[in-house]
């Protein structure tokens, strides 16, 4: 009885893709942990990858019918010659130097399985987002991309001493939540794959793992289906499924374009620094890595001090401020803001920007402008003293854009007076725009209570805005968010002082639940504490690490559609105040 080809699809790609993950997973281990000391792991993933790439090369070309087949899936065929003619070349060599077990560990082996891992494992997260829920998916893409950095910084040659599971976990937690806390120094305890590996969970846990899945797999030509477009599009705040792929790669574009302008700024500013002893690839790595860095507001740093050596610097201050406001409004609001302005120039007419996009920018213009201008006044005579007046506005706008989920400091956090702690302390509550890199309930959230106060005053039924009416769902899920925040932070701060404190402890209570608040933002800011916390605290501010970046998100996606209903009850008053 002949198959169906359904299943016959099936029983082919679903061995082959475990498969090749598989081949990575086994080559990943045994080369890096094993450094290929011992000839019979050599001869084993010598095997190991002549099948993949032969079993992977006859499916593609037994699947391959004509030239639409090779238009749909280009890269696969690309990366399959590419494979085979370079393992060609390198058994070739081989042979000419007595060698032959050179070719398992070319450049071209390494990176071939790689990019096909990848492929893979984006089209399952591309399946898969079809058949569960949003609030899942968000979740448990998080966590793969945890486990994997943790695995990865733990291999001998991400860093230059060795590190502990706890601290390779709470590592990879902080790179893929985009917080910026960290136990061990970045530039000095890790290698450049250590640092390049921080970097990579720093821009997957800023986009989003599916941004990258569902870009990629659709490259390849795969159909999403509509189930799996409605996931994502209420995953990254958009209500058209039939534009999606156009939103990805605004996405994806706005990132580039962004983050590629801001190394260039900050390698043109940082190369006319007198005294900045760095190599031009060292001032080019530092560049690329900050840019990206403060783009996702994730706020690691390759130098010991943070950005305090730039302090008397106002332009890497306007830099790096200015790349953390762009990654924090979101990137619908980025793109809606291009679609706006190219559809303004070629009809020449004045448009309305939405409500939405208009509510994000003037909530972020008062907290820019409300953050900078506190801190300028509370500490012009604290950590600004000595600075000429440029550096103090410079400094002042980073640091006061910095508490809303990015974790850079041009001064020390652990010298600022106590009412700007105290003021950061909400600014990180608060955090950055939905759609955006960074954390906290999110700026929309707070707008919407505001605009319920302000009803509730003037004794209107709903809040309204612009000659718009605010849906009371709305205001439910914001107060949802809101209590989510409240009460994580309260259990994490209240955990990490049961913890941490006692009479061996020199921080303050204050600087605990700074920190603790610095983790659920998402934003890095340290008076000092997090190299000295226990094991317990450890786990303590990495689960709070990964409530404060996925559960407001997760909250958002999982109730962006109101269930209706056959029925309603009477209503029923309840006291208050």
């Amino acid at each position: 009885m002949k198959q169906p080809p359904e299943l016959r699809k099936v029983l082919l790609e679903w061995p082959l893709g475990t498969y090749n993950i598989v081949a990575v997973i086994v080559l990943v281990l045994f080369r890096y942990l094993f450094s290929f000391s011992n000839v019979l792991l050599v001869d084993f993933i010598q095997a190991v990858l002549f099948l993949q790439a032969a079993a992977l090369f006859v499916a593609i070309l037994s699947s391959t019918r004509g030239w639409n087949d090779i238009r749909s899936r280009p890269w696969q065929m690309i990366l399959s010659v590419f494979f085979l003619a370079g393992v060609l070349t390198a058994l070739i060599n081989g042979k000419s130097t007595g060698n032959i077990h050179d070719w398992t560990i070319t450049p071209v082996t390494n990176g071939y399985l790689v990019a096909i891992a990848s492929i893979i494992t984006f089209s399952g997260l591309i399946k898969l987002a079809g058949s569960i829920s949003p609030a899942l998916i968000l979740g448990s893409s998080f966590i793969m991309v945890i486990l994997s950095g943790t695995v990865l910084l733990m291999t001998p040659r991400a860093t230059t001493t060795g590190i502990s599971p706890i601290n390779a976990l709470f590592t990879s937690t902080s790179a893929t939540c985009v917080t910026g806390l960290i136990v061990i120094d970045t530039g000095t305890d890790f290698t450049f794959t250590g640092q390049l590996i921080i970097l990579l969970m720093i821009q997957v846990g800023g986009l989003g793992l599916m941004t990258f899945a569902a870009f990629f797999a659709m490259s390849f030509g795969q159909q999403m289906g509509l189930a799996g477009a409605a996931n994502l599009s209420r995953l990254m705040d958009s209500e058209f499924t039939n534009d999606l792929k156009h939103i990805l790669i605004s996405i994806l574009v706005w990132t580039l374009t962004i983050e590629t302008v801001g190394a260039l700024l900050l390698y043109n500013t940082w190369t006319g620094i007198e005294g900045l002893d760095w190599s031009t690839g060292h001032t080019v790595w530092q560049s690329i890595f900050h840019s990206i860095s403060a783009f996702c507001n994730a706020g690691f740093s390759l130098n010991t001090s943070n950005l305090e050596m730039f302090v008397d610097s106002p332009s890497t201050s306007l830099i790096i401020g200015s790349m953390i406001v762009l990654g924090g409004l979101g990137f619908m609001l980025l793109t809606t803001l291009g679609r706006h302005w190219l559809m303004r120039m070629k009809s020449g007419r004045k448009r309305i920007l939405p409500v939405q996009t208009r509510f994000v920018l003037m909530i972020t213009a008062i907290l820019v402008v409300l953050g900078s201008g506190l801190f300028l006044a509370l500490e012009w005579n604290n950590t600004l003293a000595g600075m000429s007046i440029w550096q103090k506005l410079a400094n002042s706008y980073l640091q006061g854009v910095t508490p809303r989920t990015a974790g850079f400091n041009t001064v020390p956090t652990s010298s600022l007076v106590s009412p700007v702690k105290w003021f950061f302390m909400i600014l990180m509550f608060i955090g950055a725009s939905p759609g955006g890199t960074g954390g906290g309930v999110k700026t929309t959230t707070i707008g919407l209570l505001v605009l319920s106060l302000r009803s509730l005053i003037h004794r209107r039924k709903s809040p309204e805005i612009w000659k718009r009416q605010i849906p009371n769902f709305d205001l439910q899920r914001a107060g949802a968010i809101l209590l989510v925040g409240m009460v994580t932070f309260g259990i994490s701060s209240f955990l990490l002082l049961i913890t941490e404190t006692g009479s061996g402890s020199i921080y303050s209570a204050m600087d605990y639940v700074f920190e603790s608040m610095s983790a659920f933002g998402t934003v890095g800011l340290s008076t000092g504490v997090t190299s000295s916390l226990t094991t317990a605290g450890k786990w303590i501010i990495i689960v709070t690490m990964f409530i404060g970046r996925t559960a407001p998100a997760t909250l958002a996606a999982a109730t962006s559609r109101i269930r209706s209903s056959l029925y309603s009850y009477p209503e029923a008053r309840i006291t208050i105040g």
